[in-house]
């Protein structure tokens, strides 16, 4: 079992695993969640949210932040199709 960032946690499948093991994963997994959460792309997400919020920006441009940030650049690619249909 891989994580996202390329940090291998295992090579035995989830269902081979020991609920203590189980636990273990889990538990660094928490460990590791809010440096995700203050990383560079969910920073886009709260800024682009707030100033939807405060209504500094439009619906759709924060629509546009949220398939780039979230697809990365094939939302890049979507966002420019999309832009040049209109």
């Amino acid at each position: 079992m891989s994580d996202t960032d390329g940090i291998q946690i295992s090579d035995k499948p989830t269902w081979e695993h020991t609920v203590k093991e189980l636990f273990i994963i889990l538990f660094k997994r928490c460990i590791s969640l809010p440096s995700k959460l203050i990383g560079f792309k969910p920073f886009c997400l709260y800024l682009s949210t707030f100033l939807l919020i405060k209504g500094l920006i439009r619906d759709w441009i924060w629509f546009s932040v949220m398939v780039i940030v979230l697809f990365g650049i094939v939302g890049l690619k979507i966002i420019s199709h999309w832009k040049g249909e209109e």
